[in-house]
C-alpha cells in the first residue's frame, strides 16, 4: 500500500437474522475489500442482494464521501490520521488488524512447556502417538507440489470464490526461496504443510501459506492442520537465529475463529509492523436498529487505549447483555471496556 492509497466503496444490502432490511457500506483501502467487508456482511446480513464496488480515489475523495454514506452499518478503514480527522464521538474505533506472535527467543523448553498450554502439549503428544511428524524442505519440487496439491485446494475449500493468496511464482521467489517449507506427515504420508518466510533482519519466522492435501476435511479433522502449528513452534524455538514466530493476522473482531484458535499456541496479540499497523477502523452505526445493536453486541472489537495498548471493546444495551462468553483473554490485550449502546 502506498502513502497515498486509492480508496474503494463497497455497498451491500439484504436481510438480517431479525428479518430487517438493511444495508452495509465499506469505505477505505483496497485490502479491506478482502478482509473487513466480507466479515461484516457475513455477520450482519443473512441474505444479500445488490453488492456494488466502485473506486473512490484519494483522501480528499474519501473525506468528501464518508459523511454521506447511507447505510445502517458503515465501516471506514484508512490511515490513522485520516480516521482521526473523520471520526465523530458516536463512532466506534478499532485497529484494522492484529497479528498473533510467539516469543521464541528463550528457547525450545520455555516455548513448549511455558507458552504452549498443558492442554496443547498433551494434544501434541497424542498427535505424535497417532503418527504425526514433520520435516523441512528446501526442494523446489516440494514447493510446487505443496502449492498446487495442498495450498490451492485448501484455499478453494475454505473461501471458494473469495480465495486470495500469493501467486505461485511470487510465493516461490519471495516466500519459499527466502524461507522454508514444513512438511507434515502422518505415518509417513505427506498430508499437510506450510511455507514460512524468514525475515533475517528481525529474526522472525512468518507463517504465510498453509495447505492440507487436496483441501481434505478428513486430514484436517485428523489433526493435520493443528500439527502444522506445532511444527512451526517446534522448529522456530529450536533455531538460534529466530526470536519470533509470527502466525500472521486476522480482523479485529473477537468472534474471528482465527483469533480464538491461534490463542491456543501461546501467542501474544500485537499491532503488526506493516501497512495494517498504520491503519485504523471506524464503525459508524448510522441507525441503531435492533439488527445493528445485535451485530455490535455479538461482535466485540479490538481497539487501542489512550496509552497505545490493545483493549477489547464489548457492547450491550437494555435488551442485549454483554457477551462475556466471547473471551478476549490473551497476552497483548491488556484490558476490556463495556460500551452502553443506549448512550451512543
Amino acid at each position: 500500500m502506498n502513502d497515498n492509497p486509492d480508496y474503494f466503496l463497497r455497498e451491500n444490502s439484504g436481510t438480517t437474522e431479525l428479518g430487517e432490511s438493511a444495508r452495509t457500506a465499506y469505505l477505505g483501502v483496497k485490502e479491506g475489500l478482502t478482509y473487513i467487508a466480507p466479515f461484516v456482511e457475513d455477520r450482519f446480513l443473512t441474505e444479500r442482494a445488490g453488492e456494488r464496488t466502485a473506486p473512490v480515489g484519494d483522501s480528499p475523495g474519501l473525506a468528501k464521501l464518508w459523511p454521506s454514506v447511507d447505510a445502517d452499518l458503515a465501516i471506514l478503514v484508512a490511515p490513522t490520521d485520516v480516521v482521526d480527522s473523520l471520526a465523530e464521538p458516536r463512532d466506534i474505533r478499532a485497529v484494522s488488524r492484529i497479528h498473533q506472535v510467539v516469543d521464541t527467543s528463550r528457547g525450545h523448553e520455555h516455548v513448549m512447556t511455558r507458552l504452549l498450554s498443558r492442554r496443547e502439549g498433551r494434544r501434541r503428544r497424542n498427535a505424535e502417538r497417532a503418527g504425526f511428524t514433520y520435516d523441512v524442505s528446501h526442494r523446489d519440487e516440494d514447493f510446487y507440489e505443496f502449492y498446487r496439491t495442498m495450498h490451492v485446494p485448501t484455499m478453494h475449500t475454505r473461501y471458494a470464490d473469495r480465495a486470495r493468496s500469493v501467486e505461485e511464482e511470487q510465493a516461490f521467489r519471495t516466500l519459499f526461496r527466502e524461507g522454508v517449507l514444513f512438511r507434515v506427515l502422518q505415518s509417513g504420508e505427506w498430508v499437510a504443510g506450510s511455507v514460512c518466510h524468514i525475515d533475517r533482519e528481525s529474526r522472525t519466522l512468518n507463517a504465510r501459506l498453509i495447505g492440507i492435501k487436496g483441501g481434505s476435511d478428513t486430514y484436517r479433522e485428523a489433526g493435520a492442520q493443528t500439527y502444522i502449528y506445532y511444527a512451526n513452534l517446534d522448529w522456530a524455538a529450536s533455531q538460534d537465529s529466530i526470536d519470533t514466530l509470527d502466525f500472521q493476522g486476522c480482523e479485529p473482531f473477537l468472534t474471528k475463529g482465527t483469533f480464538q484458535y491461534k490463542k491456543r499456541f501461546g501467542t501474544t496479540a500485537v499491532i503488526p509492523d506493516n501497512v495494517f499497523g498504520r491503519l485504523r477502523m471506524l464503525i459508524r452505526p448510522n441507525a441503531l436498529t435492533p439488527s445493528v445493536r445485535r451485530f455490535l453486541v455479538n461482535n466485540p472489537v479490538i481497539g487501542v487505549s489512550s496509552s497505545g495498548e490493545l483493549v477489547a471493546k464489548y457492547f450491550y444495551d437494555q435488551d442485549n447483555p454483554l457477551r462475556t462468553d466471547i473471551h478476549h483473554n490473551s497476552p497483548g490485550i491488556t484490558d476490556s471496556v463495556s460500551i452502553n449502546l443506549d448512550e451512543l
